[in-house]
């Protein structure tokens, strides 16, 4: 049987006619890795975290806009967009629950945020503003994405994710990042400029977080070894 990985979905600003939505590349990374790759829409019943546990392997929390500030106790301060707090929310607790039950979790960009605001730590609102001196970690608007380097520190769970490949290019899109680290993570990548490319949580050494998008680089050998190695870690 291949793993089945959930993946969460984007969720418009729009109110009158919500849409959910995603690149299809995450899907598609995850049957190139030999998983079954499963959507899941921000509804907000517990319940439905508990029945889809019970259907799933393991756990993608994607991409998306900006969590808003209230989730790490500040105010807007810096040219953010916003993701629609149900979205937020839905990501956040589907967090918890599969931490709880102790399925593998790979956090992508916003999802390494989610994870990090989750375990009570805080974020750049926006970097250009925040850290002055910070490179490029995104384009603009309907750009292509940024490409810098990631270097992934050699002890972590991570570099064994990477299988000794511990630098390497990435495509990067966003403009806010870690700034305090949550409860109990470390971090275990950076970028040239030493912002937060990734975390993980030593007491769960199945969760991992990357700021990247290694799903935009499907041909790149260090996306197939991450991709590859969190569908293995999901097999029962």
């Amino acid at each position: 049987m291949k793993p089945k990985i959930a993946i969460t979905l984007e969720l418009s600003a729009k109110e009158d006619s919500q849409l959910n939505f995603l690149n299809l590349a995450y899907a598609q990374a995850i049957e190139k890795a030999g998983g079954i790759p499963l959507h899941f829409p921000p509804l907000s019943s517990p319940e439905i975290f508990k029945e889809a546990l019970s259907l799933i392997d393991g756990l993608v929390l994607s991409g998306g806009a900006d969590i808003h500030p209230s989730y790490y106790g500040e105010e807007i301060s810096a040219p953010i967009s916003l993701s629609p707090n149900q979205r937020t929310e839905f990501d956040r607790q589907f967090f918890h629950a599969a931490l709880k039950a102790g399925k593998p979790i790979l956090a992508i960009c916003h999802g390494m945020q989610i994870m990090n605001v989750a375990l009570g730590g805080s974020l750049y609102q926006d970097l250009a503003a925040q850290l002055p001196g910070s490179i490029a970690h995104r384009q603009g608007e309907g750009k292509a994405p940024a490409r810098h380097r990631a270097k992934v520190e050699p002890a972590s769970r991570l570099a064994e994710f990477m299988e000794g490949m511990l630098e390497f290019d990435v495509s990067s899109t966003h403009h806010q990042a870690v700034k305090v680290l949550g409860k109990g993570l470390r971090v275990n990548a950076r970028s040239p400029d030493g912002v937060v490319e990734g975390i993980e949580l030593p007491d769960h050494p199945n969760v991992i977080g990357i700021q990247w998008h290694p799903e935009k680089d499907p041909n790149s050998e260090a996306s197939r070894r991450i991709f590859r190695k969190f569908v293995e870690m999901s097999h029962h």
